[in-house]
């Protein structure tokens, strides 16, 4: 019986603790099960809401945020190298135009590559139709096709807009600069480690085992001091890997029909696919040890004892000197996607816009234009077949016109998206001279910087390329009779040009010594008793009405001022 009684709770014991164990088995798979369908879920529930976020975002003013201009620039300042001078608005056109601000008002794009590629589009003026013939027909692609255009920016979302990020372009021009020096030093030494193990376990000698691991140890030392060098690249590498990754799932996507219909990304994706394994598997390692896996962390370090992550970095980086052009043509498509979206929802934001009709006429015909930036614009039409004079008085809306053709003219032609319902024009380069400072730095006065401003103008001048010019208050730095005889010399010279110019000014005496060479136009303002209201509507013809006096009263100045300034005026 005693046999029996130990049997059975032999028995019962094998099949408790069997039992414990098979419970711990279910437990521990279902908590994975668990787990991986919470993850699932929640990566569908945050596809969901990017879904929404951006489907709700499509076709709306972009919210506010802070840039920071020279990482959007970096790619910018690597491009223009490539192209000739008459396609690139220069700097100071640029910053009178406050094309920051525009940029941002634009700027709908899901990633850090389309942000870079929108900012350089931004500064080119392509010199033929072909450039934006295939912006409009991606544009429209996108516009005829929603949910396309979703799959897309989820996609394109994935690369992100981390600040590090942005220096990518500025890596890859500069590869050999990047690469490890003394990259012979570290061959040697896995070399050495090689041969010693070998001869180690060949000949069992205790001498090369002590020699392997003296050679091991002085690897660790160094991996462990040069490392953090390597590791501050691995991010850029790690982006470009994601990149091809993208252009991959882009080419291969049955969901998103845009490489069935333009086939421009599979050639560059495959030149690029082992360089991409490459980079994936070191910057996997660097992933884990930053988790904090302690069997990761003791791996890097055994690992990094073969010196094997220096090699591997560096035929990364001679590799991708030889895919630099494929890579950042790869780039530039998948910025032009993002670009293109954000086209597409900047023109749907709008009062209303249309495409420009180019041409090699110098002839400006412009219906219901507007800025941008106004959120309440006043729209305006004109038909300028040759040079011509703006006058008008203080607030009346010269220099807000003149901004808004210059950028109407640029975004026609390096976006094809005019805030106008009709503009015709010529393919031109645009610049300007509005926002003139001194520059205390420099020990320039502001006619200094003035006067330098209106000579890139006149260099600016070219048989070979259109050029529209610009100018807000011309000489103002200057007394008044020598402003009136420069600025007619200046302004006759320009009307012998290829060359159209928009000046706008208070100097009425213009108009008459230009009569014939420049038509004129004019802004006005009505004068009630108490207040002076301004339409901001052009006008044929000049000016006959002067406010300077009137807006000293309008805001406040005393009595005394405003009529001893009338009476100045009469005995003028």
């Amino acid at each position: 019986m005693d046999w029996y009684y130990a049997n059975i709770t032999d028995i019962a014991g094998k099949n408790y603790r069997e039992w414990i164990r098979m419970d711990i088995i279910v437990y521990i798979l279902l908590t994975i099960a668990i787990a991986f369908f919470v993850k699932v879920y929640s990566h569908r529930k945050n596809v969901r809401k990017m879904r929404e976020a951006l489907c709700k975002q499509f076709g709306k003013k972009p919210k506010a945020r802070k840039y920071d201009f020279e990482n959007l620039g970096y790619h910018w300042n690597e491009y223009k190298k490539i192209l000739p001078e008459a396609e690139m608005i220069d700097e100071i056109t640029w910053n009178d135009l406050e094309m920051d601000k525009l940029f941002s008002r634009v700027n709908n794009c899901s990633s850090f590559i389309g942000e870079q590629v929108l900012y350089s589009t931004l500064h080119r003026l392509p010199a033929n139709k072909a450039y934006t013939e295939s912006l409009e027909e991606r544009i429209q692609f996108f516009l005829e096709k929603d949910g396309e255009r979703l799959d897309m920016q989820l996609l394109l979302s994935s690369l992100g807009k981390d600040s590090s990020s942005y220096f990518l372009p500025r890596f890859m021009s500069d590869l050999k600069g990047f690469e490890i020096s003394g990259i012979w030093k570290y061959r040697v030494m896995q070399i050495l480690l090689f041969s010693f193990t070998v001869l180690s376990v060949i000949f069992r000698d205790a001498t090369f085992i002590m020699l392997a691991s003296f050679i091991f140890t002085i690897n660790l030392v160094i991996y462990s001091r040069q490392k953090h060098k390597y590791e501050i690249h691995l991010d850029a590498l790690g982006n470009i890997a994601a990149i091809i990754s993208v252009g991959k799932k882009i080419a291969s996507s049955k969901a998103i029909s845009y490489e069935s219909k333009f086939n421009e990304l599979k050639k560059d994706v495959d030149s690029l696919k082992k360089l991409s394994y490459k980079i994936i598997s070191v910057k996997s390692k660097k992933n884990a040890v930053l988790s904090g896996d302690a069997f990761a962390i003791f791996y890097d370090y055994i690992v990094g004892g073969t010196l094997i992550d220096f090699t591997k970095y560096e035929q990364i980086i001679r590799r991708l000197k030889n895919k630099e052009e494929d890579f950042m043509d790869l780039y530039v498509k998948i910025g032009m996607i993002d670009t293109a979206i954000a086209t597409g929802s900047f023109r749907k934001s709008l009062p209303h816009y249309s495409m420009p009709s180019l041409s090699n006429n110098k002839i400006l015909q412009i219906q219901d234009i507007y800025h941008p930036l106004i959120d309440k614009p006043v729209f305006n039409s004109v038909l300028l077949d040759k040079n011509c004079i703006i006058t008008g008085s203080n607030a009346s809306g010269k220099s807000t016109f003149i901004k808004a053709v210059a950028i109407n003219i640029i975004l026609a032609q390096c976006l094809n998206t005019c805030m106008a319902k009709k503009m015709v024009m010529p393919y031109s380069t645009v610049i300007t001279s509005m926002a003139v400072t001194d520059d205390l730095m420099a020990g320039e006065s502001y006619y200094i910087r003035e006067i330098k401003y209106l000579k890139r103008i006149i260099e600016s001048l070219r048989d070979d390329r259109f050029v529209i010019c610009i100018i807000d208050e011309i000489l103002r730095g200057t007394n008044t009779e020598e402003r009136i005889a420069a600025s007619a010399s200046i302004l006759r010279y320009i009307s012998k040009k290829n060359c159209l110019a928009i000046a706008a000014t208070h100097d009425l005496e213009l108009t008459s010594i230009l009569g014939g060479l420049y038509a004129n136009y004019h802004f006005r303002e009505l004068m009630h008793e108490k207040d002076i209201i301004f339409d901001y509507k052009i006008y044929d013809g000049v000016t006959k009405t002067r406010n300077a006096i009137r807006l000293l009263k309008h805001v406040g100045f005393p009595d005394e001022i405003i009529s001893e300034a009338e009476n100045f005026r009469l005995n003028f």
